[in-house]
């Protein structure tokens, strides 16, 4: 094994040394070492590079020296000033690291460095690129640096997992003996021994290079190196994904505030609602007596007896806690009677039942923040609807148990006012607590910072907070109130002073490249002819030729037979991703003849699309992969290992049965969620994947060409199949027709893409 050669640069001399090996470069891993997450609060502690396996250089740049982090000095020289120097010189070379991103923002917004032209390969993106689940599902980071180097040790010639493990230990210990914390929310890492902290930091730069050598060999056997450097993967990274995270968007401080009072203010009426229309029932004052006195029964001692002592003006002492004294000497100077008896014997026979109700049910409000039931408890308001109230459960747990959830709720408000009510409330207490108190308290000076991993999805569409901003809802898709604070939840999103949003989002753009790649010229038509995409589907798979699909004529089946074409929602993309008839049955509410005739229906309406799909679901047997049109490879050798060992017999009816007696169920169930899942996998990465790609590029080359034409404006943040772009209000004008044109043409299919764009000054002004 090569030896190792890690030099911390603690002087002139060594800080020449390493500007040297710098230049010497042409492609070199680059890491930072920062007491922070936080690239625009943080402060980098030191970095380091390597461009030859097993050597690295570190600079520590600020230490931790007599309780405090303060920079560090090197022969009197400012270390943060020997870092832009050095640093500078990366500018130019083939900058790799893992998890660049983070970096480049650290180092811009600390030295006003920007090293973003000169990353040239992501290592996270890479091993992405040719091993799509990264280390396995077996860890809950499957792209870490650690995680995958343990992968391919042997490849790349280390023992990862040791040397990990005596690194950690030896980092752990010195951050401990020098006064630090080690715990995953403070992680004191710059109270580390220099030089123990420098073999740890260039030890990650050396794997970043030994896992980009490995994994580079992979891209260029699959042929993926295009896709990957020019492309696609590295110019999204470089040119759109850093921008986004770096520069954010900002927020209407003032219109959150205004909400976050509203919506609290309507949470209150809401509760007190569905408390006071409940309460209106004797049978849930029933359960809330009976409740409280089941879990505060009569008792001579602890909270009962306090609560007691006060009700009825007893003479106890209080002891220094702020409690009364119930001892015995206190009870023998009670007067002579019930009470008194009660507290020698703990008898509840000595009280009154009003005083005993009227105790317990003051402690279960109290237990309840003050009221009478839990409004948000499954449990309270399970008890209260099905056995107060009566009313039958439409599911049950796992263990049996009447379930009241989301749908329940939804069935019981058709009735009831206030399910009604307390549906409202669910959803306003899940608007506050998922975007308004988010935005207000990770806001930073006005603006919210999304993150945008490339690596999140096998499919490489973005993975991302921005993705669960909730969807514009229309009046009568849900109660007035959630319609308004829903669809506001966009209206926080404002351009800066002087600037506007164009916000521009596909047309059906899963239908649009579902119908290309199927290659069916019935699918093609619908966008040829402005046809309704699910009316098509439901007017050919049902046979249901009295209807038009063309929303210009009056026997338009969206017009005239909503309920059919909503129907055809649930199988028109669910078919062509592998969609079962029991699936479909199950979904429809339909017996399972019925499906299977929908699905044949569907197939025989469109016959290329069932040959698309046979020819893919037998290509990904035979070779162990499916590519979509631009190049993305999702790997499937588990359907090809199934395949090869059991052949196509793994579909027949009573298959199941023989490899549990063979392999035992666990295995058996492994099988054939392999062969089902990499069939599936054989078609709609397909679609989902070259949907994705379109988005990505059209992104990449809008950047481009505002560069090119000098407008002041980027991509700032993707949603979906949607692009939001902030431009100079000035060329507004000129940036959309920019943004059509890209976004309708960068990648061309057999049927148009459509993407019209909005000006305007926030969100739910777009799309």
């Amino acid at each position: 094994m090569q030896e190792k050669s890690y030099v911390l640069v603690d002087s002139l001399q060594k800080t020449k040394e390493m500007a040297e090996y710098i230049v010497k470069a042409d492609l070199i891993a680059f890491d930072t070492e920062t007491n922070s997450l936080n690239p625009r609060k943080g402060k980098i502690l030191g970095f380091s590079v390597t461009s030859q396996i097993g050597t690295g250089y570190y600079l520590p740049t600020m230490i931790f020296s007599e309780d405090t982090l303060s920079d560090n000095f090197v022969e009197g020289k400012n270390c943060h000033d020997l870092a832009k120097k050095l640093i500078q010189l990366l500018i130019g070379k083939k900058v790799i690291g893992h998890n660049l991103s983070f970096d480049c923002r650290f180092v811009k917004s600390f030295y006003d460095i920007d090293l973003t032209p000169s990353v040239y390969c992501d290592t996270m993106l890479l091993v992405h690129t040719v091993q799509e689940e990264g280390a396995g599902f077996s860890s809950s980071s499957p792209f870490a640096l650690k995680e995958i180097a343990k992968l391919v040790q042997k490849e790349i010639g280390l023992d990862v997992e040791k040397a990990a493990n005596e690194e950690q230990l030896e980092l752990k210990e010195s951050i401990k003996t020098n006064g630090g914390s080690t715990s995953k929310d403070n992680y004191e890492i710059y109270k580390a021994d220099l030089d123990i902290l420098a073999k740890y930091a260039i030890a990650d730069t050396d794997l970043t290079l030994r896992i980009f050598d490995h994994f580079s060999k992979i891209l260029q056997s699959e042929g993926l190196e295009k896709f990957f450097y020019e492309d696609e993967v590295m110019p999204l990274y470089r040119e759109v994904t850093i921008p986004m995270e770096e520069c954010g968007v900002r927020l209407d401080m003032d219109l959150i505030t205004r909400a976050d009072q509203r919506v609290s203010e309507d949470l209150v009426k809401y509760h007190d609602t569905v408390t006071k229309e409940l309460l209106e029932n004797s049978a849930v004052r029933t359960w809330v007596i009976y409740r409280a006195t089941e879990e505060y029964p009569p008792s001579n001692r602890g909270s009962f007896a306090q609560e007691l002592i006060e009700e009825l003006k007893l003479p106890f002492e209080k002891s220094p806690s702020g409690k009364y004294s119930v001892n015995a000497n206190a009870v023998a100077n009670l007067e002579e009677g019930n009470t008194k008896q009660f507290f020698m014997t703990g008898d509840p026979q000595f009280l009154e039942e009003d005083v005993k109700i009227k105790i317990a049910v003051k402690l279960w409000k109290e237990k309840n923040d003050g009221n009478y039931f839990n409004i948000q408890s499954k449990d309270h308001m399970g008890e209260i609807a099905f056995g107060a109230l009566g009313i039958k459960p439409q599911s049950t747990t796992k263990t049996g148990k009447p379930q009241f959830d989301d749908d329940m709720i939804l069935e019981i408000a058709k009735k009831h006012k206030w399910a009604r009510s307390l549906r409202v409330y669910n959803r306003l207490l899940k608007i506050k607590s998922t975007y308004i108190d988010r935005f207000l308290s990770s806001q930073e000076g006005g603006n919210y910072y999304f993150y945008y991993k490339q690596h999140a999805t096998v499919s490489g569409r973005y993975g991302s907070d921005a993705q669960q901003l909730p969807r514009p809802k229309e009046e009568g898709d849900d109660d007035p109130t959630v319609v308004e604070y829903n669809n506001m939840i966009r209206a926080f999103f404002i351009p800066k002073e002087g600037n506007v949003f164009i916000d521009c989002d596909y047309s059906s753009l899963e239908p649009r490249v579902f119908s290309h790649i199927s290659g069916d010229e019935g699918l093609y038509e619908i966008f040829f002819k402005d046809y309704d995409f699910y009316s098509t589907i439901a007017i050919k798979t049902e046979k249901l030729h009295q209807y038009s699909p063309d929303p210009k004529d009056s026997n338009f089946l969206k017009k005239v037979a909503p309920a059919m074409r909503n129907k055809a929602k649930a199988y028109s993309l669910g078919i062509p991703y592998g969609m079962s008839p029991y699936a479909l049955g199950m979904s429809l509410g339909v017996k399972k003849k019925e499906a299977e005739e929908l699905v044949n229906g569907y197939l025989n309406g469109f016959p290329n699309l069932k040959k698309w799909m046979n020819d893919s679901r037998q290509f990904a047997k035979e070779k162990g992969y499916i590519k979509t049109q631009v190049g993305r490879i999702r790997h499937l050798d588990r359907l090809k290992k199934v395949y090869d060992a059991f052949g196509d017999s793994v579909q027949n009816y009573d298959f199941k049965r023989q490899l549990e007696k063979q392999y035992g169920q666990a295995k058996a169930t492994s099988i054939i969620g392999a062969w089902k899942n990499g069939l599936n996998s054989s078609m709609n990465f397909q679609i989902q994947s070259l949907a994705a790609s379109i988005v990505n590029r059209a992104a990449i080359e809008i950047n481009r060409e505002f560069a090119k034409r000098g407008i002041k404006g980027w991509v700032c943040a993707q949603i979906h199949d949607q692009l939001v772009m902030e431009v100079e209000e000035s060329r507004a004008k000129e940036a959309a027709e920019i943004v059509q044109d890209k976004m309708e043409n960068t990648t061309k299919l057999n049927v148009p893409l459509v993407a019209v764009p909005a000006i305007c000054h926030n969100l739910k002004d777009g799309h």
